[in-house]
């Protein structure tokens, strides 16, 4: 089999989603090379760096964006960065691929996009749950028509919030740093997933949200200045309706969507349990499909490599990131008009 042309990735920020998402997806991604990785904290930088087998480490990212041996970057810091490094790394001629949220507002989305286009580079937003091959599979399902006509979607993410993914991030509850609480940091993931399931984009038409000051979520953390949970509501132009919740206050991880079709109901379980489960109007017993062989490949680091060798559009562009930031917007203006002494 012939080699693939080999792609050189540094990874700027070494917090847990650079460390147990992006170093190990480009490790184990064909034809991909980590020639570097960034961090202030020199000690873990050094760990990381020796687990991964990475030759250079830079505590100045501005350094590693001149390094002359990286193609391509991760940008895996706090959200209010995400713009001004992606930027910088796109004018020194380096591809990028950022964590979502992709930016903390529009304007900032835009211009990344614009910056991409000017020089020619490609720009990749992190939404990875797209690539779960739950989700792929069902997607597949969805379009063959397995419920019909789909008219409404329910969607409900929530886990215990971002201290028991990472201690020390309490930048997520400092919203000139996040760009938002629980809508921000979750929010993306489900009107990706969604628009890709169905095919369609949405448009915000509500959104309520509990004040985060009022929840203490672990003892020792930051004060939260954010929304804690939100509901939205969603039409999609095509006719469906939707309904999202997303927070940080469960005791558990749940990541669940149901689709409402004229011939039944499609459930996704990105937890525990059954991943799909099919229940049709007509017959009395569930169906659990099996997960399409072809849905586990290609991961989003794979395809984020192949569309910088053959200079195609990502199946997460900065256009679709942008679509899913203005939605979280939309769902703030909502927000901040409801309770408006608290937002």
């Amino acid at each position: 089999m012939k080699s693939l042309p080999i792609v050189r990735v540094g990874v700027i920020g070494l917090g847990q989603i650079a460390v147990k998402a992006h170093l190990p997806g480009y490790s184990q991604a064909p034809g991909c090379q980590i020639t570097a990785i960034h961090s202030m904290r020199e000690q873990h930088a050094k760990d990381i760096a020796k687990q991964f087998g990475v030759p250079h480490i830079y505590k100045d990212a501005d350094r590693l964006l001149e390094a002359k041996d990286v193609d391509a970057v991760s940008i895996c810091t706090p959200n209010f960065t995400h713009a001004e490094i992606a930027i910088k790394a796109l004018k020194h001629g380096k591809h990028v691929l950022v964590e979502k949220p992709m930016a903390i507002n529009s304007v900032e989305a835009k211009a990344m996009i614009q910056t991409a286009k000017k020089y020619k580079r490609i720009l990749m937003v992190h939404q990875n749950m797209r690539f779960d091959p739950a989700i792929r599979t069902a997607k597949k399902l969805l379009d063959k028509g397995i419920i019909g006509d789909i008219f409404a979607v329910k969607s409900s993410l929530t886990h215990k919030g971002p201290q028991a993914w990472s201690q020390k991030a309490n930048w997520f509850f400092d919203k000139k740093k996040s760009g938002g609480g629980a809508l921000m940091d979750l929010g993306p993931h489900v009107f990706d997933s969604l628009s890709f399931l169905l095919g369609d984009d949405a448009v915000l038409v509500g959104a309520v949200a509990a004040d985060g000051r009022k929840v203490k979520l672990s003892a020792g953390m930051a004060p939260v200045q954010t929304d804690v949970h939100t509901a939205c509501l969603l039409r999609f132009r095509k006719g469906a309706i939707g309904m999202i919740n997303v927070g940080w206050a469960d005791n558990a991880y749940h990541n669940r969507f149901y689709f409402y079709g004229s011939k039944g109901v499609m459930s996704i379980n990105l937890g525990k349990g059954e991943p799909i489960t099919v229940e049709y109007r007509n017959k009395p017993q569930r169906e659990f499909p099996d997960l399409d062989k072809g849905s586990f490949s290609p991961t989003i680091y794979e395809n984020f490599l192949d569309c910088i060798r053959k200079k195609k559009t990502p199946m997460v562009s900065g256009e679709v990131g942008l679509k899913t930031i203005e939605l979280v917007e939309a769902g703030y203006r909502f927000i901040a008009k409801s309770a408006p002494d608290v937002f």
